[in-house]
């Protein structure tokens, strides 16, 4: 093992060059955010950080902490809501060279390592919207290479440190718990069991725990939603999910491309050089055997893959000089940068949505059914300001009288985020919604009479109020199917009391 306190003739060059490439992604970033438009589950994010609270019915609190923390800063701008997933993305990028570095490799392995992150469609496209996936990679490579300093310096009071970042983690994400779990597997199946003697790993549980706790109490005071949540979405969405389904994923999310380099880093970490950090092969493989078993989302893994990155960097490098091919270096540079390049559009809108995707259906050879597969969440940035501006027109269509106790109710917490984000320059009242944690935020006062529908067809409205009018419907460009004709309908007269009938329109 080498002896990562003795300094390197490289590394100050080092540092540059994987700072240097964390700087490209901030700029890559910088450049191409602000091409389409809001996404669906910024304008959630921007709503609940208008709520701040400990908790939410479907992720902790910090996300909204941050896009209220950016609206304050920069307000109404696309770039600035998405300053902090981008700054996240880039300092993942610098952490995982940082540990390329610890775990042994040259210059060439950290950029190796760097530049397959950078390319890797899955941080491309989480690094451009603000989401709770934007800052994982951050929370779980800096957990990581904490521990790796722990294994080299025997400095077991750095596990505090590990428990503020996980701890954070968990604020970020409670999928921040696999990485614990799997790193108290990987300490039990490896000599680092060791670790568990010392008090300190405790005591960074602790206070992981403690940062925790706010939004643990949250769950229980509103009767764990979160829980509620999870069972729906594995119910409706993650049981469809198959084994295959999610090892395939995994090659195309983190880029075939790289399929290789992390291949190689998980035998790096059981092998050679890599053996003494065995607990991150191990922190691995846990992970995504629980994922698999809980039929999780593809990119749920996405995290974890930094640390292979880096070992598989390294053994690339070592492959090189014990065959003595020169040529491999800069072969593996322009083989990534090259297949790099040729994913890019399908991960940032670098392009027109239209070209998007026929270049994602030629990329494919026309073998996607359905490309909005890929492309849904690019398509999730079109059409807020046309559906809020359809709302107002109907909006200001109403009486007098009407108007202050009318309320505005949507079909998904999209619309209801958009009206509150962009519709005070209408005169729009806050939206209500039954979907997420729009719904504690409700019900209605009592005695509402006037309800705009906004994005829910008339017939399902007609059983529930005496008169249910069309108000306006219009077609949306470059939305998703099924998000255009959007149509807004005027109720009046519920047949029984929003605030009574509230329990009924809770979707979770």
């Amino acid at each position: 093992m080498s002896d990562a306190k003795t300094p390197r003739p490289w590394a100050i060059s080092s540092l540059a060059i994987i700072g240097a490439l964390a700087l490209l992604k901030l700029v890559l970033h910088l450049v191409y955010n602000r091409w389409y438009g809001y996404h669906h589950d910024e304008l959630y994010f921007l709503a609940c950080g208008h709520h701040l609270a400990f908790g939410y019915v479907d992720h902790p609190p910090l996300t909204p902490f941050l896009a209220r923390l950016a609206d304050e800063l920069f307000g109404q701008s696309l770039t600035g809501l998405r300053f902090f997933p981008a700054l996240a993305g880039s300092a993942a990028v610098f952490l995982t060279g940082l540990l390329t570095r610890r775990l042994g490799g040259s210059p060439f392995a950290q950029a190796l390592a760097c530049v397959s992150m950078i390319i890797a469609p899955v941080y491309l496209r989480a690094g451009n919207v603000l989401a709770i996936p934007s800052f994982e990679p951050f929370y779980w490579v800096l957990c990581s290479y904490l521990v790796v300093r722990i294994i080299q310096e025997d400095k077991p009071r750095l596990w505090l440190v590990v428990g503020v970042v996980a701890g954070l983690g968990l604020m970020n994400k409670h999928t921040m718990l696999f990485w614990g779990l799997g790193l108290a597997a990987g300490l039990l199946l490896t000599p680092q069991r060791k670790l568990l003697k010392s008090p300190w790993p405790y005591a960074g549980g602790a206070v992981a725990f403690l940062l925790f706790l706010p939004n643990l109490i949250w769950q229980i005071q509103n009767g764990w939603p979160t829980l509620e949540f999870i069972r729906r979405l594995n119910e409706e969405t993650m049981s469809g999910i198959s084994a295959l389904q999610f090892l395939l994923g995994q090659v195309l999310y983190l880029h075939p491309i790289n399929a290789p380099i992390w291949i190689a880093g998980l035998v790096f970490f059981f092998t050679g050089s890599g053996k003494p950090y065995r607990v991150l092969g191990w922190l691995f493989i846990t992970v995504l055997l629980l994922l698999v078993i809980a039929k999780s989302k593809i990119y749920y893994l996405a995290p974890a893959y930094p640390p292979l990155l880096a070992g598989g960097a390294i053994a690339i490098e070592h492959l090189a000089a014990r065959r003595h091919w020169a040529w491999l270096r800069p072969a593996a540079f322009a083989v990534l940068t090259v297949m790099g390049a040729l994913f890019v559009p399908v991960a940032l809108p670098i392009l027109t949505i239209g070209a998007t995707d026929r270049y994602i259906s030629a990329l494919t050879f026309g073998k996607l059914d359905n490309v909005y597969e890929l492309t849904g969440d690019l398509h999730g940035q079109f059409g807020w300001r046309e559906r809020v501006e359809a709302i107002a027109q109907v909006y200001n269509r109403l009486t007098t009288e009407e108007k202050p106790s009318a309320i505005i109710f949507t079909a998904g917490y999209g619309i209801a985020g958009a009206v509150d984000y962009f519709g005070g320059a209408h005169g729009l009242p806050k939206a209500y919604s039954g979907t997420m944690t729009y719904y504690l935020w409700g019900p209605p006062p009592p005695g509402t009479r006037t309800v705009i529908a906004a994005g829910i067809h008339k017939e399902a409205l007609a059983q529930s109020f005496a008169t249910v009018e069309n108000g306006v419907t219009v077609e949306l460009e470059n939305v998703n199917p099924g998000d255009s004709p959007f149509h807004v309908v005027v109720c009046r007269e519920p047949r029984l009391p929003l605030d009574k009938a509230w329990p009924q329109v809770r979707e979770w």
